[in-house]
């Protein structure tokens, strides 16, 4: 997704609400209209956040996967910043109707210079989230805790939004419609809380395997597993203390009727650490999902894939999944420092040995030095890759479209 792209909802949310404001026929001040518009384009954002975090299956496919989605709600936070602060810095003035502003217009009003420090506070804390002070970073989980307060900030606002009484009837029309719609998309956010519960499924821990800083974990469900397919990923939890806050994880494998899902997980952070380190066999594994849109075309053609690192848990799904009979030819490159950290090695080597159109190669940096990348071929039909950033948008760069990944910064 390009970076022009990628700011497109935000834009198009810009263009509908001023389009909103100019069918209302604004007559006063520039500076005036411009205050409107960014609380209404302010409280617009904070709704679609609601949205975007109520994870819904259609509006996942409408972004093209989980990963996309949650990059439009973070960028999504930053418009509603940045626009709740252009709105708190120069409030709209109508001193011809304060006449008109009772008590409850007055809470309205206090509410919204409430829900603005609330936003704002939210706002800090995701930015300190982002840094490293000391070797230190703010933990995940109450990170996430703090979210919740996105809730307090949509009420603020919304209050504010629909009692605020000292303006114009047309602006105050348009306040009420922009307020219903976000009360839509509060609605749809509780909905998606409901089905996030029903989709969570228990899992008993069979197995507990670690190995070089990877743990690999198989489970089969208590009642009734999830029906995924290979590539995508789920939220996991475990019942027991330390391991309660649902991370997302690609499914390595597990697409078989009997419901069993596997996870291939390195200790990269406080959960994956005390997952490694806590994680026993009986314990209760929660599984919610299954997301993402990560796949490989399947139909005739040229396609490589590319995996560095713990990058290679979806292109495991892949190989545990693939058919003797492909029908697309596959060139895979695993990149490693050295063969010890490989994951499930012997599994890429037994399917580029059943499957004739597939074919392997591990390359250990320490052993044949830097990966020089791929050589450009006209008749490439796709180019799968999980790994690092920095990998990633030097693929995109050389081969743009053609390149399918999940964004894994969310």
């Amino acid at each position: 997704m390009g970076t022009v792209l990628r700011w497109l909802p935000q834009v198009g949310l810009m263009v509908v609400v001023f389009v909103l404001l100019l069918i209302s026929n604004p007559r006063e001040d520039l500076a005036t209209v411009a205050a409107i518009y960014a609380g209404m384009l302010a409280f617009s954002s904070i709704s679609l956040n609601l949205l975007l975090a109520a994870r819904l299956k259609p509006v996942e496919r409408l972004f093209g996967g989980m990963d996309k989605m949650f990059l439009q709600h973070r960028q999504f936070g930053y418009l509603a910043l940045a626009a709740a602060l252009v709105h708190w810095l120069n409030p709209p003035s109508f001193p011809q109707f304060l006449a008109a502003c009772d008590d409850l217009c007055k809470s309205a009003i206090q509410s919204g210079e409430i829900g603005f420090y609330v936003l704002m506070v939210l706002g800090l804390l995701s930015w300190v989230r982002r840094k490293t002070f000391g070797g230190r970073r703010l933990p995940y989980h109450w990170w996430k805790f703090t979210h919740y307060f996105l809730l307090v900030a949509w009420w603020l606002a919304f209050f504010h939004l629909m009692q605020n009484r000292k303006m114009p009837a047309v602006y105050q029309d348009m306040a009420e419609i922009i307020g219903l719609t976000g009360a839509a998309m509060f609605l749809l956010y509780l909905l998606g809380w409901v089905m996030r519960m029903l989709r969570r499924q228990s899992y008993v821990v069979e197995t507990v395997t670690r190995d070089g800083g990877v743990t690999g974990i198989r489970a089969h469900p208590k009642k009734r597993g999830i029906r995924h397919r290979a590539g995508q990923f789920a939220f996991i939890h475990a019942r027991k203390p330390g391991l309660r806050e649902a991370h997302p994880f690609t499914i390595s494998g597990g697409e078989d009727r009997d419901g069993v899902v596997q996870f291939n997980i390195k200790g990269l952070g406080d959960f994956t650490r005390r997952l490694h380190e806590d994680l026993k066999e009986g314990d209760t594994l929660v599984v919610e999902g299954p997301y993402g849109d990560f796949r490989y075309p399947q139909a005739e053609g040229k396609q490589v894939w590319v995996a560095a690192g713990i990058g290679i848990t979806p292109f495991l799904s892949f190989v545990r999944t693939l058919p003797d009979d492909l029908r697309a030819e596959v060139d895979m490159v695993y990149l490693v420092r050295n063969p010890e950290e490989a994951v499930a090695l012997d599994e890429f080597q037994a399917a580029a040995e059943r499957v004739e159109k597939f074919n392997f190669v591990l390359h250990a940096s320490e052993e044949k030095g830097r990966w020089p990348g791929l050589t450009p071929d006209g008749d490439l039909k796709a180019v799968l890759f999980c790994g690092p950033p920095v990998l990633r948008d030097m693929l995109k760069a050389q081969f743009g479209r053609k390149l399918r990944f999940e964004y894994f910064e969310f």
